[in-house]
């Protein structure tokens, strides 16, 4: 999300991208947790930057996510920005205030037979799970779970919720997060078996634009697991949710600008 020279990206991952999509000017890279699709691709980008990039860069996240990434690259240790859930920076005309929110269990919480199915998909692919698995070990996968809250200079309010919104997220979870932090714009993942419960958050969150996108889309490929047709998805979020813009990120690269979404 950009504005005015000011860019925010949250979880940037995937071959999409580098240096050369982003925008020039100012840039805070933001990561909700430890999870290799989350921030797995933060130091090598970091490595990469021409310094003077890195001297308008910076790194937030939990302290448990920064300090390994601030040990792997050469991003100015000033540029670096551990805040726990609750807190607030202001970087580049950026405010962002942190949340917490909770992450789903890696395997289905249902029931043992949708644990064992999901295993099953997983086990026929060993090759590709024992790599995710290896690039696991080096993060922090423990890592608090962050929500942000970005507040443009031009005065939009955004709300990254990343995975949080699903279908066994707490009522008094998101209704806090909706006092406290709102915003014109909410932004969140969407996985298949939570499509039915998400239109009930963006009613509590109440937002004037939803974008939506989903973060494990290459790994479900990989896997053969089901995933959500966002297209289809966002026009039945316009129709459940009438007054309320939803927008899609589908493929890798896509943008919505934010400005004109929130207006």
């Amino acid at each position: 999300m950009s504005d005015d020279g000011h860019t925010v990206g949250v979880d940037l991952f995937g071959a999409a991208v580098g240096w050369e999509s982003l925008p020039a000017g100012s840039i805070v890279l933001c990561a909700t947790h430890g999870h290799p699709e989350h921030c797995g691709l933060f130091a090598e980008l970091l490595r990469n930057a021409d310094p003077e990039r890195l001297k308008a860069t910076h790194l937030l996240s939990s302290p448990d996510v920064v300090d390994p990434i601030l040990d792997q690259s050469p991003l100015p240790a000033g540029n670096a920005h551990g805040v726990a859930a609750g807190g607030s920076v202001s970087l580049e005309g950026v405010r962002i205030s942190t949340f917490s929110w909770q992450h789903l269990p890696i395997l289905p919480p249902e029931s043992l037979a949708a644990k064992a199915e999901y295993a099953k998909q997983l086990s026929r692919h060993p090759i590709e799970a024992a790599r995710i698995a290896f690039s696991a070990l080096r993060l922090p996968m423990q890592a608090p779970y962050l929500g942000f809250h970005i507040t443009l200079p031009s005065g939009l309010k955004i709300l990254n919720y990343s995975e949080g919104l699903h279908r066994m997220t707490n009522a008094s979870e998101v209704t806090s997060v909706a006092e406290a932090l709102p915003a014109d714009v909410v932004m969140l993942a969407v996985e298949p078996e939570d499509t039915e419960a998400i239109p009930r958050w963006i009613e509590i969150l109440s937002p004037s634009t939803v974008i939506i996108y989903e973060a494990h889309r290459p790994w479900r490929e990989m896997f053969e697991l089901p995933y959500v047709d966002l297209a289809d998805y966002a026009e039945t979020l316009g129709k459940d949710l009438p007054g309320i813009r939803v927008e899609a990120l589908i493929e890798p690269g896509d943008r919505v600008d934010v400005v004109k979404a929130g207006g």
